[in-house]
């Protein structure tokens, strides 16, 4: 096995570090496993780039997001400010559908429900209290 990794050592070299990813995963067979294995005990340039990609996989593991203080986390800026820096995010307007109204009809039918019903109370209260029977004739004598 070692005679075929030292008869073409530029292809093999390109071949063990395209599955570096999945010989730390353990996904290689064990006859790839092997030979990534043997490659790199002979190959320093392999072997150095084999503790890079696991020094890069480790820091990357134990990378964590700091703690943002809560006047940061907080902070708010003006909706204008974010038009300035980013014009596509000024603000559209909403398209003129059916639905838009119904709240505007709907307050304006109460309206004038309301407005009916008040003048319907005021001549009800009014023919109560000047019926036929409490009008008085007035006749003046000239």
């Amino acid at each position: 096995m070692l005679s075929k990794i030292f008869s073409n050592v530029s292809v093999s070299c390109e071949s063990v570090r395209r599955r570096f990813s999945e010989y730390v995963d353990g996904v290689l067979s064990q006859t790839e496993r092997l030979y990534v294995h043997e490659h790199v005990g002979c190959c320093d340039e392999c072997s150095d780039h084999l503790d890079e990609f696991c020094r890069a996989l480790s820091l990357l593991t134990d990378f964590r997001e700091e703690c943002m203080p809560a006047a940061i986390l907080n902070y708010r800026l003006p909706r204008s400010t974010f038009v300035e820096i980013f014009p596509t995010i000024s603000k559209d307007e909403p398209p003129v559908t059916f639905g838009t109204f119904v709240p505007y009809v709907s307050a304006l039918i109460l309206l004038i429900l309301a407005l009916s019903t008040w003048n319907l109370w005021e001549r009800h209260i009014f023919q109560e209290q000047y019926n036929a029977s409490n009008y008085v004739e007035v006749v003046a004598k000239i």
